[in-house]
């Protein structure tokens, strides 16, 4: 009976051992222990038959100490615990879960998440992007595809809902000018974001958010959870065009905000992703006229500057009028005494 009692008492603690610093993760890890703390819990029989101790709160015990030994070593040594379900994301990234923590492991960096308070933690260039459009064409199919896994979707805003989540639909973009796109209302993502202030935001911008995909609504509705935004400054670079006037009359025209063209008829910026009027980016406080005159040493003529671009000139007026002038045009500083 000893003799028994001591081989399943080994046995139990070398399936509880080796599992625990395998740094790799198998469910089979997992059966390990579960097996171990059984067999240990059996050598304890031996000698208590059935006592309360031996079938109740041993194994209780067990399992709470192998759990905190299992937490310790993932934290302290970054060995891939036991106590825990993996949810793969890709190559790069593997979420896993246990009780009341999960662990986000991105390229083999563990970031412990206690109570799953945490946002996305990993770097958000990890995840594969994908359109708005793709992931809303048949929304039960991406969830099927994508449920419960973190993902990163780039589209545009179709709602705010004051300071905790958007809306991004499908939309069609042709002839889009000033952001504008024609949205699809029978389907959305709506996103949940926690402690971020996004009434920085407006309809019709581009955004890229990384979120759990946790729900699907009967009216083609999927929602992500515990999403953030991923900072991306899409509006930096752009391309000028300019469209000069047909016929030039020889005077200022009124643009917007104090701006003032000269044989102009409109300008625009293409940033790619989207094409602007520049009044109405100036509106939007997507760009300011400073931003496009920064890098350009001016000509000083009696307090006004004339800054010199490849598309126009500008004339900023010592009496804060700005004029844009067609740059085939002559320059006249009397125009910032009209």
């Amino acid at each position: 009976m000893k003799n028994k009692k001591l081989i399943f008492l080994i046995l139990g603690i070398i399936l509880i051992i080796i599992p625990m610093f395998l740094n790799i993760y198998s469910i089979y890890k997992l059966f390990s222990l579960c097996l171990g703390i059984i067999l240990i819990d059996i050598s304890m029989l031996f000698k208590n038959k059935k006592s309360i101790f031996t079938m109740i709160y041993l194994p209780i015990l067990l399992i709470i100490f192998t759990y905190g030994i299992d937490y310790l070593k993932a934290y302290v040594l970054n060995i891939s615990p036991v106590y825990v379900l993996e949810n793969k994301i890709n190559n790069n990234i593997s979420i896993y879960n246990s009780l009341f923590y999960r662990i986000y492991k991105c390229d083999n960096k563990y970031v412990f998440d206690n109570n799953f308070k945490k946002d996305f933690m990993c770097q958000s260039n990890l995840l594969d992007n994908i359109d708005i459009n793709k992931l809303l064409s048949e929304p039960d199919e991406s969830y099927k595809k994508y449920h419960n896994d973190f993902i990163k979707v780039t589209g545009k805003i179709s709602k705010i809902n004051g300071v905790s989540s958007i809306e991004l639909k499908e939309y069609n973009t042709s002839d889009s000018l000033n952001g504008y796109v024609k949205f699809n209302d029978t389907k959305k993502l709506t996103v949940n974001i926690k402690n971020l202030n996004i009434t920085k935001y407006k309809i019709y911008d581009y955004i890229t958010v990384v979120g759990l995909l946790k729900e699907y609504k009967n009216n083609n509705e999927l929602v992500l959870i515990n999403a953030k935004i991923e900072e991306q400054d899409l509006y930096k670079d752009y391309d000028i065009q300019v469209l000069e006037a047909k016929t030039c009359n020889k005077e200022l025209k009124e643009y917007t905000n104090n701006i003032y063209t000269y044989c102009l008829d409109n300008i625009y910026l293409n940033y790619k992703i989207d094409k602007y009027e520049l009044s109405y980016a100036i509106k939007d406080k997507k760009i300011t006229l400073d931003d496009l005159i920064k890098d350009i040493d001016p000509l000083i003529e009696e307090n006004n500057k004339l800054y010199k671009l490849d598309k126009f000139n500008v004339l900023v007026c010592q009496n804060n009028k700005n004029i844009l002038i067609n740059n085939k045009e002559s320059i006249d500083y009397s125009w910032c005494q009209e």
